[in-house]
């Protein structure tokens, strides 16, 4: 659950965005006590196994080689075999490369197209052409129909693909134009901040300009129609939001569409919007003692948000409970067979930090995975009790899960080697690699 190296500009900008607002004021965290918080947390709801194709199962991950930095995308199977491979000349010009929402596809996307290729072989399924500008964010719809872009510049848009078909609808992105953009050193037309979120296959939401002042949008494809149905900004109507002093923010709808969560890198906090009348509904903040130490983890029930702290600046948990929007914890993260998970009393009878390339998380939402310098911990979801540790004996780094939640992959601590093993704990391989891993390419990201 590392976070992956920030480039350059990006870490630059997050330093500058600290010395501009610096630290926020937390508010304490409950303690660990019988008493703290009242009700128990609540049982894990197993999700349904959907990623069950072959190329589900294949991890993908980039690869730089010094000293010239070539990058490359890469996939290995489940028996440790390097199933494909995407050369530089290839990823060189790619804008943006994401997995496609039931992990059968790798997109990249260059200033002038869009391709898809199998997971499996990496070969090309399809392209598109794209339309005209950079991306800001991305986002595919939950059945697969739709690939969702937030373009930059003075008239922001969201553009939504069509991947049947491959026809375009577009719509303004509402956004100030004098929008804060903290630790840039002044407004610049063409940068904007905003992320995309779909709640089901058809309903769309854009947080932008979260620096302040920030804003939500609600876009609509029923009958397959792009439609802007409401757009709320803080300050106005009476309506109360807060900021975010950094341009990383991870998203995700609960309550059968109800709700927006919406986790702030920088501070740490966890806010909670209302999608039917864009309002804010309450803002919770976590314990976050500097800016990207934090990474979020959403349960895929929609129930329970983890936030794991990088095990270099003290390896730490915390919980809330979305429903309830109660916080618990830090408690150190177990690592130890036997112990009792450190949420158990709830349950009834790098680096300078940076953005974690997955959520380890099993399919089924019922097992959590930690890295440490001894191997993979399993922990059980909600109480996080220590079940077993996968390639004892290995420094592991970020980890991804396949599709059907039966092969588990991580990057070594030195990012050399892909460790590899079954859910059960059998067939530990270590493959070294071909260059140094920056990250895997997920579905879901921290």
């Amino acid at each position: 659950m590392r976070r992956i190296v920030f480039t350059a500009c990006f870490l630059l900008l997050f330093l500058a965005s600290c010395a501009v607002e610096g630290p926020r004021a937390l508010a304490p965290s409950p303690s660990l006590g019988p008493t703290a918080g009242g009700a128990a947390l609540p049982q894990p709801i197993a999700q349904p196994i959907t990623r069950t194709s072959p190329a589900a199962q294949v991890v993908w991950f980039w690869t730089f080689a010094q000293p010239d930095n070539k990058r490359s995308l890469v996939g290995v199977d489940p028996i440790g075999a390097t199933v494909a491979q995407l050369s530089d000349d290839v990823v060189a010009p790619a804008i943006g490369f994401w997995r496609s929402s039931d992990g059968a596809s790798i997109y990249l996307a260059t200033s002038e197209r869009i391709t898809a290729y199998s997971a499996l072989t990496g070969k090309q399924e399809r392209s598109y052409t794209k339309t005209a500008g950079g991306i800001v964010a991305s986002a595919f719809s939950p059945d697969g129909r739709w690939l969702a872009l937030l373009t930059p510049g003075p008239d922001p848009r969201v553009d939504v693909l069509d991947l049947r078909t491959g026809n375009w609808q577009t719509r303004p992105a509402a956004h100030d134009p004098n929008a804060q953009l903290p630790g840039m050193g002044g407004q610049i037309a063409s940068v904007v901040w905003g992320t995309l979120v779909f709640a089901d296959a058809t309903q769309l939401y854009l947080l932008m300009d979260w620096g302040g002042p920030a804003r939500v949008t609600w876009f609509s494809l029923t009958n397959d129609t792009l439609t802007q149905f409401a757009t709320a900004v803080d300050g106005q109507d009476g309506r109360k939001f807060t900021s975010c002093a950094g341009p990383a923010v991870a998203m995700k709808v609960i309550g059968e569409g109800g709700h927006l969560v919406v986790f702030c890198h920088v501070d740490g906090a966890v806010w909670f919007f209302d999608l039917k009348t864009l309002t804010s509904l309450a803002v919770i903040h976590s314990d976050q003692k500097n800016p990207f130490w934090l990474s979020p983890i959403f349960t895929p029930d929609g129930q329970l948000l983890y936030l794991h702290q990088l095990p270099a600046f003290g390896d730490k948990m915390q919980v809330v409970d979305l429903k309830t929007r109660r916080l618990i914890g830090p408690v150190t993260t177990p690592t130890k067979l036997g112990d009792p998970g450190p949420f158990s009393w709830l349950i009834p009878i790098a680096n300078a930090g940076g953005v974690a390339s997955t959520q380890p998380i099993s399919p089924d939402g019922l097992r959590l995975y930690t890295d440490t310098s001894d191997g993979i911990v399993v922990l059980r979801i909600p109480d996080l009790k220590p079940l077993t540790k996968l390639a004892p004996g290995t420094s592991v780094n970020e980890i991804w899960i396949s599709g059907d939640g039966r092969t588990v992959f991580a990057t070594s601590g030195d990012r050399k080697s892909l460790v590899i093993a079954r859910d059960d704990g059998s067939g530990v391989k270590v493959v070294p690699l071909p260059a140094e891993s920056g990250g895997f390419i997920a579905s879901e990201h921290g």
